[in-house]
């Protein structure tokens, strides 16, 4: 473990380390690259994913802070495994749920909630002609007013606002670019790639941090699932410098470093497409894990078209980075009946 990293806080919520598997039989289909499968799936955390890593040393961080709640946005992957995290804690968290699609459903990450006997309340409803910047500050208004209501009953909560993590949310994924190397050297195996999801960008950005800490010992791609490619960077960038200066590691990130294809992103964020779905089938039917529809799906979809055209040779060996997202194939039952 990076030695900054090994004298933070943290609380075991996870299995670790994930294994890293080798997906021989798509590799085979597919005719490219050596493909291994890092498991982040498996963290154990509620169903699993990327969120796990993040949440041992936030929620570490939170306790020696006196926090004691937290208030933030639901149903989301995030969300699901901060409420397992928080029953086995013992903290409070309050949801404030915007009554979406996938809400309607009843299924996913809504209904992991149901179980959790999560606090949900819903925002007064939003109308089709405000704009995004509109709907964002009637959550956030929300989102405080529910911190007022818990302050006054007497909790300390902590807001977490759309795509808002502080620095310590990262570390967990800078560590898991030594968690990484180490199985690799373990195994004997020299990887040239790393494929991530690339989303709001914080596991995107710790992992590049801590990769390039390591001396790149491979080179890390992101498939963007909605942004732009100058958007991606951007927050990648500024999250990793962040993460950087908490930990003191006298390094920093520039964009000429961070790759990230967007050309894959479809109809926009949680909107199901064709190559996603074709990507998460294959996958099953050649090594007979599941991918999800919002991020992994298309990450997938990326690098078999990556492959296809020619972006890696068959020599080349890839780490695909499976950060989990399960709960959402439940939510597009239509899609895979068809």
């Amino acid at each position: 473990m990076i030695e900054q990293i090994a004298k933070l806080p943290r609380v075991s919520l996870g299995c670790f380390p994930t294994p890293l598997v080798e997906a021989k039989h798509l590799s085979e289909v597919l005719g490219g690259p050596r493909i291994l499968v890092k498991r982040d799936d498996l963290t154990g955390l509620a169903l699993g994913g990327n969120k796990c890593r993040h949440l041992e040393f936030m929620m570490a961080d939170a306790k020696e802070k006196g926090i004691d709640s937290f208030v933030l946005g639901a149903p989301s992957n995030f969300s699901v495994q901060l409420a397992a995290a928080a029953a086995k804690l013992g903290f409070k968290v309050r949801y404030v749920l915007h009554e979406d699609d996938t809400s309607k459903t009843k299924q996913g990450n809504y209904l992991l909630h149901r179980i959790l006997n999560s606090d949900m309340i819903v925002m007064e409803p939003v109308s089709p002609t405000e704009t995004p910047d509109e709907v964002t500050a009637k959550r956030n208004a929300t989102l405080e007013r529910e911190a007022l209501k818990l302050r006054e009953e007497g909790y300390n909560p902590f807001v977490k606002r759309e795509s808002e993590y502080p620095p310590v949310a990262r570390v967990g994924w800078v560590n898991a670019a030594d968690e990484i190397w180490q199985q690799l050297k373990a195994q004997n195996i020299e990887a040239q790639y790393l494929i991530i999801t690339t989303s709001q960008g914080g596991t995107h950005a710790g992992l590049a941090l801590g990769t390039k800490y390591l001396g790149n010992p491979f080179k890390l791609i992101g498939i963007s699932d909605h942004y732009t490619r100058a958007q991606a960077t951007s927050a990648i960038v500024r999250m990793a410098n962040a993460t950087a200066e908490f930990l003191d590691l006298g390094i920093s990130i520039t964009p000429d470093e961070v790759t990230v294809y967007d050309e894959y992103t479809g109809a926009g964020y949680n909107k199901l497409d064709k190559e996603s779905i074709e990507a998460i089938k294959l996958v099953a039917q050649t090594e007979g894990f599941f991918l999800d529809p919002v991020y992994t799906g298309k990450a997938m979809a990326g690098l078999i078209d990556l492959i296809h055209k020619g972006r890696f040779t068959a020599k080349d060996t890839v780490v695909f980075i499976h950060t989990g997202g399960i709960p959402y194939l439940f939510v597009y039952p239509k899609a895979f009946n068809g």
